[in-house]
């Protein structure tokens, strides 16, 4: 692991840990292109661990779970275990279509956060955008389940298509008990861009300050959207 561009700089507070580009659905709007024939990448158990105790090791408070779908990935338990351990909160960012039993005991265990995106309160709807026949449902049992279990949840609701049921998804969530849900637009990355590069304006503007991404291929980037332009590199040497 290199101490220069491999580590985030001094003041990042924030990682998203993008631990695989494999997920079960197919988005049509998907930032990071992942899907059922996508890898994990080339990143290694152990470089995650490094990750994770180099961002220990500079002050990051917080670290994010992402893919493709990151309860995909092998060594997620270990991850988090290891989080855990140096004092870093976590949240994994899942699509909830298939949470193992072991996955939801480690959630209870290390107070993991957990955070999904919803599309519609129609299973036609959200079908068309994920790609999946069984998404709506199991996202949805799987959202209760979380309440249940006292996990915390937070829900996007991403803005696709023009007729949307935006608003209908959301009284249903609350109807669920979720009492943490956003809107936002899809941003123009990945399948959702017909550009080379993701347009500024699609960015939030906090990239880089105290926030980085860690991809599966081990560049850094400063944020999951920017996917184009890569910041340092955690497998390099030197």
């Amino acid at each position: 692991m290199t101490t220069v561009e491999s580590s985030p700089p001094p003041g990042a507070t924030f990682l998203w840990l993008e631990l695989t580009g494999r997920c079960q659905l197919s988005c049509t709007h998907c930032y990071a292109d992942s899907g059922p024939t996508k890898t994990h990448g080339t990143m290694t158990t152990s470089d995650w661990l490094s990750v994770i105790d180099d961002a220990a090791d500079i002050g990051v408070r917080e670290i994010q779970f992402i893919g493709g779908e990151p309860t995909l990935h092998p060594a997620l338990p270990e991850l988090i275990r290891h989080a855990s351990s140096r004092g870093i909160a976590t949240e994994v960012y899942s699509n909830l279509v298939r949470v193992r039993a072991d996955i939801w005991d480690l959630l209870i265990e290390h107070n993991v956060r957990l955070a999904t995106s919803y599309y519609s309160d129609q299973p036609e709807q959200h079908t068309l955008i994920t790609g999946n026949t069984l998404a709506h449902r199991r996202t949805t049992e799987n959202i209760c389940k979380a309440i249940i279990l006292g996990v915390p949840v937070r829900v996007g609701i991403v803005t696709v298509l023009e007729d949307q049921r935006i608003e209908q998804a959301r009284r249903l969530l609350t109807d669920l008990g979720v009492e943490n849900i956003e809107v936002d637009h899809v941003r123009r990355a990945g399948r959702a861009n017909t550009e080379a590069d993701t347009p500024l304006e699609e960015l939030c503007g906090q990239c880089a300050g105290d926030v980085l991404a860690i991809y599966p291929d081990g560049a850094v980037r400063p944020c999951v959207f920017t996917r184009s332009l890569r910041v340092g590199d955690v497998l390099a040497s030197g």
